[in-house]
């Protein structure tokens, strides 16, 4: 059994948890999982969610009526390891490649904040898992397993005493197992609500062999970016931290790097960028192509 499967019956008391920031949009209206080629290192997993009082006006042409905006930054979460392809990146960058797709979708940048209509908090980083934190061959169950084999070798060459040591060695394994086990779904459950996997995970039958999918993607490490869009003026005005629409977007670390894939991540998850998914989706990135347009110098600075 998974460490998820342990978690199923508590993840929704973790599904409150966004990001440790604040409340979701509204309650989720999650589909199946299109996973396309199951596990691939270019798969990637989309989470988007709008709240349901927030509408965009479309105009004739079937184009978005442009909405305005201003970043904020949520911070770079980091990971278990130093990772020169994502930790050299800074809010700038980070920001520089959303803004294009968020153009897309007719978000325009603002200098006039009484008139602004969205505030989005950005955040980034590597998920951290049970493994990363507390690797199996140096768990306490584990170590007691081994003692426990010993005693049993002793016992089968004659030791008659081994027996009870064999026996305490299983019974404090066991206990220490489950305790092992709960904290995994634990670190599984927050992990898997700040990818946007809860709601999949939570829907998915236990005979679904989607459910396995969803469970390997979340016990490995992953670069993820999350985007809180609120209500600016709510916010600047009175305090009210109003969630308008979240996007959450992630790709596996292994074989990945993150500098050259968060271009074409960013453009995939841009389409549903104030929209809602309808649940957790999957892209692959080969079939993504991001046009970068030429470089321009603006010159050469003159020394002051």
């Amino acid at each position: 059994m998974t460490r998820l499967s342990h978690a199923r019956a508590g993840a929704a008391a973790y599904a409150l948890a966004v990001l440790m920031l604040a409340p979701g949009c509204q309650e989720a209206t999650a589909t199946r999982s299109i996973t396309g080629q199951v596990g691939g290192a270019s798969l990637t997993a989309v989470y988007s969610r709008a709240s349901k009082d927030y509408v965009r006006v479309q105009r004739a042409d079937g184009s978005f009526e442009p909405e305005t905006y201003v970043f904020k930054e949520g911070g770079n979460f980091g990971g278990p390891r130093v990772d020169k392809t994502m930790d050299l990146l800074n809010f700038d960058d980070i920001t520089g490649v959303i803004a294009k797709p968020l153009l897309d979708m007719s978000y325009v940048p603002s200098d006039d904040r009484r008139g602004t209509k969205l505030l989005i908090l950005v955040y980034w980083g590597v998920t951290v898992v049970p493994e990363d934190v507390n690797p199996r061959e140096n768990r306490a169950s584990a170590q007691l397993g081994e003692k426990a084999q010993r005693a049993y070798t002793q016992f089968m060459e004659g030791d008659r005493g081994a027996a009870i040591e064999e026996e305490r060695y299983e019974t404090d394994g066991y206990i220490d197992a489950g305790m092992e086990a709960g904290q995994d779904a634990h670190t599984d459950a927050k992990n898997s609500n700040l990818l946007g996997y809860t709601d999949e995970i939570m829907r998915t039958k236990p005979n679904d062999p989607n459910l396995s999918v969803l469970q390997d993607e979340v016990e490995n490490d992953r670069y993820y970016v999350v985007l809180l869009a609120y209500d600016y003026q709510a916010a600047s005005r009175f305090g009210i931290h109003r969630l308008l629409w979240e996007t959450r977007f992630s790709i596996p670390e292994l074989g990945n790097d993150f500098g050259k894939a968060f271009p074409m991540m960013a453009s995939i998850a841009g389409k549903y960028f104030g929209l809602d998914s309808h649940g957790l989706i999957h892209h692959n990135l080969a079939d993504t192509n991001v046009e970068i347009g030429d470089t321009k110098s603006l010159g050469a600075v003159p020394e002051k």
